[in-house]
């Protein structure tokens, strides 16, 4: 392919401990991303301690290798004073820009440091243009898109983004969309959202159709942690290869191509980063050789490219399904891979020229001058003296003179060149201290001391709407679906929202009270403006958004916006931005504890709690439950994802049909009897908490909160009325608790 008028894509690659930042360097890598010992989302890579970091960065720049550092976990009130000295320590080293999730840390950063690159992390899913003129504007540079998109998504948002747009090219699939599993908190404590993901996508599950809650006792129904069976897997998917389609990716625009990976080992840095790099460089797609030498370093049972095919391709979801080899079946099929120590780096040399001037009674004097720059220094060192016996030569002082290695130059054309007085002895130490000391004034001539420009601390200038305490606040119930309605729930809610199509629906019918919202989509890849149009015109007044691009297209229309619990708000800092950015109400993670309720509230910027519910632990792209047999009984073999929705399944395939979408439900039961119920729309999945936060009984103890949440999931409408009920009288029923 012609590259003259084209730029390559960034190769942006993990480095989860020294040793693959040097691996991912010598591979070619334009650019490396890593982290610290804290704030980062793959706490349990290798990761960086303080020195280590500070290594990383001179190495970096000393090799031209733009740092991305991440900063990409939720953080509390309490904490944040030391995510950002940890910013300040980072940007003073000579990190490129940070790679944030939480916007309070971006906040404080814009704030604090103006000059500071920030890229949104996938972990905020962002998904569209609208979403990109949100961020633009308050301070971002760049935004790291979900692995679920599709090429014709992908070009249609390189072609409207306001930001540099960087994908994921290669590596592991979170079945959930990234930045919305709660799954590891809920069945272990370890959030994913604070970097401690336990992974349970990659466990064993029984998937059957239908919603059971019970939970099962009898070990024989339950699946088999040891099986090897893919049809016990269906939340792991296999892992990403876009190696196929190299000159479409080239050609839409994707400013950064990022390989997943920061828990591998160097030698599958290496090794990965190193296949890319040749396949860009020459702008083509792999060969069946490459792609094989792909899957030995690691794969999940091969690669798959389905969702970024899905626009054009109606079978692009079959075979997704992928498991972790065994240690024997990995040994089986990898190849055979050398512990490497030393990485070679010489291929990233810039060129130089230099002069070595030895002359009689004055110091020996180096030039150098970097050939990309033109920037120069001069060195000098020990006095030449007369030989006794053979004296040194230009051509004699060239060995040495020659030797650069481990330093990011090489001499260009011929050169140094030498300028060496006859009769003259010089000590090859001494020319070698010469040699190093003109380099070394060099590299501190091309990478100064980072002068970062300093602001001031994030202010609040905005006041936190109203908030009241205990069950004085208001409820507010956001129901899953059209057929848990009933004319009397909007008596007993502030507000009820429904999903925003089935609000659209029964808004035709006059069915509908004023205080009923709409609750738009969970995801969209595409254009959102015209369903908030339609809603608008329609009526509503009330509206539950998801993400910085729904809220950007809110703001002008003077429907009441409020923030769902997918946001991830943790602290003050971020609920405050959300505030001034013009949402009316926002609810926070249900990863927030009690305490860190009462914490908000007491730093007067309180917001909403989720105080009943199934809380969705995952939003997932493609169907946990389109691999099972029809609830009418037929086969489904036949049955394939269909395009529309950007080549995602519709409710024909489902099951369903033109009229009547689909809205399958199912339940997965875990290796210890735990069940987690599944209902499926069009294809999107959530996957919900068997038990659900029950608090009606302990409303008291709540600190003052803007309101609170029902979050009804699973449940009939007759189920509501009960739940309703019980709340009223306050009564005491099994479920979890706010801690």
């Amino acid at each position: 392919m012609n590259q003259t008028n084209r730029k390559l894509p960034e190769l942006l690659a993990p480095a989860g401990s020294p040793e693959a930042l040097m691996a991912a360097m010598a591979a070619g890598a334009d650019a490396v991303y890593f982290g610290g010992a804290a704030f980062s989302n793959r706490m349990r890579a290798r990761n960086f301690d303080t020195d280590e970091l500070t290594e990383a960065l001179q190495q970096t720049r000393r090799w031209g290798v733009e740092s991305y550092i991440t900063i990409n976990t939720r953080v509390r009130d309490d904490e944040m004073a030391e995510v950002l000295t940890l910013a300040e320590f980072l940007l003073k080293g000579g990190a490129s820009g940070f790679i944030t999730a939480d916007m309070g840390i971006a906040a404080q950063i814009h704030s604090r440091f103006p000059e500071a690159m920030l890229h949104a992390s996938t972990q905020m899913t962002l998904a569209n243009a609208d979403d990109a003129r949100m961020m633009a504007g308050y301070g971002f540079t760049r935004m790291v898109i979900p692995r679920e998109i599709s090429l014709a998504e992908l070009k249609k948002l390189t072609a409207e983004s306001p930001l540099e747009i960087e994908m994921f090219l290669h590596g592991a699939y979170c079945v959930s969309v990234s930045g919305q599993c709660l799954m590891s908190w809920a069945m272990g404590g370890r959030s994913g959202n604070r970097g401690e993901c336990a992974q349970p996508c990659r466990m064993v599950y029984r998937m059957e159709r239908g919603l059971h809650a019970e939970k099962v006792t009898d070990r024989r129904l339950l699946p088999k942690p040891d099986s090897r069976n893919p049809a016990d897997y269906p939340l792991s998917l296999k892992d990403m290869c876009l190696a196929g389609h190299i000159p479409a990716i080239i050609d839409s625009g994707v400013r950064s191509l990022k390989i997943e990976g920061r828990q591998k080992p160097a030698p599958y840095v290496y090794g990965v980063t190193k296949i890319y790099r040749t396949l860009l460089d020459e702008g083509r797609a792999a060969t069946a050789d490459e792609i094989r030498a792909l899957d030995e370093l690691f794969s999940r049972g091969g690669f798959t490219d389905g969702y970024f095919r899905a626009a054009d391709d109606k079978t692009a979801y079959r075979n997704m399904g992928g498991i972790r080899p065994t240690t024997e079946e990995q040994q089986k099929t990898e190849k055979t891979t050398e512990t490497v120590t030393k990485y070679d780096l010489s291929h990233r040399t810039g060129p130089c020229a230099g002069k070595l001037t030895l002359q009689a009674d004055r110091p020996a004097e180096m030039t150098m001058t970097d050939l990309r720059t033109g920037k120069t220094v001069t060195v000098t060192g020990e006095m030449p003296q007369t030989a006794a016996g053979n004296p040194v030569t230009g051509q004699t002082l060239l060995k040495n003179l020659n030797k650069l290695g481990g330093t990011p130059f090489r001499w260009e054309d011929g050169q140094p060149e030498t300028d060496v007085a006859e009769g003259l002895w010089y000590p090859v130490s001494a020319v070698n201290a010469l040699r190093r000391s003109a380099a070394e004034a060099l590299e501190a001539v091309l990478h100064p001391p980072v002068q970062v420009t300093e602001g001031g601390p994030y202010a609040h200038t905005v006041n936190a709407p109203d908030a009241c305490s205990g069950s004085a606040s208001p409820a507010v119930a956001v129901l899953n679906g059209k057929e848990q309605w009933y004319p009397a729930l909007a008596e007993h809610f502030e507000t009820v929202y429904l999903p925003a199509e089935d609000w659209l629906t029964m808004a035709g019918d006059d069915r509908l009270p004023e205080n009923t919202g709409a609750d738009l989509p969970p995801l969209v890849f595409g254009d959102q403006k015209n369903l908030i149009e339609k809603l608008r015109e329609a009526g509503c007044t009330r509206v539950r958004f998801h993400s910085p691009g729904q809220l950007h297209l809110l703001r002008d229309t003077g429907m009441q916006p409020c923030g769902s619990f997918r946001l991830n708000v943790w602290n003050s800092d971020a609920l405050h931005w959300w505030y001034a950015a013009g949402a009316h109400r926002v609810t926070l993670s249900p990863e927030v504890t009690l305490g860190g309720l009462r914490s908000l509230a007491g730093s007067g910027m309180p917001g909403g709690a989720i105080v009943y519910g199934h809380i969705p632990l995952m939003l997932t792209e493609r169907c946990v439950l389109h691999s099972l047999p029809r609830q009418d009984g037929r086969d489904r073999k036949s049955i394939v994802p269909c395009s529309g929705l950007g080549g995602r399944m519709t409710g024909m395939a489902c099951g369903g049909t033109k009229n009547d979408p689909c809205r399958c439900t199912g339940t997965l039961t875990d290796r210890l009897g735990s069940r987690f119920p599944v209902t499926a729309r069009n294809g999107i999945s959530l996957i919900c908490n068997g038990q659900p936060l029950w608090m009606a009984d302990k409303m008291d103890t709540l600190p003052p909160l803007t309101h609170r949440e029902f979050l009804f999931t699973i449940e009939t409408a007759e189920e509501i009325r009960q739940i309703i009920r019980d709340t009223e009288n306050r009564l005491q029923r099994a479920g979890k608790r706010l801690k």
